[in-house]
């Protein structure tokens, strides 16, 4: 880089600089840069590099490192804050939402139970009637078989759909903890 590109980006770099104390540092460059060998511009950084020195020996602070973190904070601290002041709103809503979910993983798991009983049911009923009214026991056996079939058909969709609650569970418990702790909806 000539030391007339090198003065051109570090004179933008000082631009927050009264204009009079900015020319002269940028003519003391210039005439440092063409006077100086490859080892001593090598030395100096890059223009931005030697702005934010420049800058910070005589008290003028580069714009973006001082306001930006505690702005973050203060967007945490504000957030953790709401949280806390609307908990009697969200602690029921997501009461409720854990307990509809909950629910649904019960029933979808009592209908191979169920039809299990049921099964058991008619094996044992087709024991007892088979000596008294052998039409009926065959009834109660072909029920009985046929809600194990039912059991044996819905048990692997079951599984799935149970399977896919919990995760789609997980799923809006990490993305409701992302929200509140990052601040917004993207992970």
């Amino acid at each position: 880089m000539t030391p007339q590109a090198y003065c051109a980006r570090l004179e933008q770099a000082l631009s927050s600089m009264p204009p009079a104390e900015r020319q002269e540092i940028i003519r003391y460059y210039l005439e440092f840069l063409e006077d100086a060998s490859e080892d001593e511009r090598s030395a100096l950084g890059t223009p931005e590099e030697l702005a934010q020195r420049i800058l910070r020996e005589n008290g003028i602070f580069p714009p973006d490192t001082a306001a930006a973190p505690p702005k973050k904070n203060s967007n945490r601290i504000a957030k953790w804050i709401i949280l806390a002041c609307t908990c009697y709103i969200w602690i029921p809503l997501l009461t409720t939402w854990y307990s509809l979910l909950l629910t649904a993983l019960i029933v979808l798991a009592v209908i191979p139970i169920a039809l299990c009983a049921a099964l058991l049911g008619g094996l044992f009923t087709f024991v007892l009637a088979l000596f008294q009214d052998v039409p009926s026991a065959l009834m109660q056996l072909g029920m009985g078989l046929a809600c194990g079939g039912v059991a044996a058909l819905v048990a692997y969709p079951i599984w799935i759909a149970c399977k896919s609650i919990v995760k789609f569970a997980l799923f809006t418990t990490k993305k409701m903890w992302h929200f509140v702790t990052k601040g917004d909806d993207t992970p």
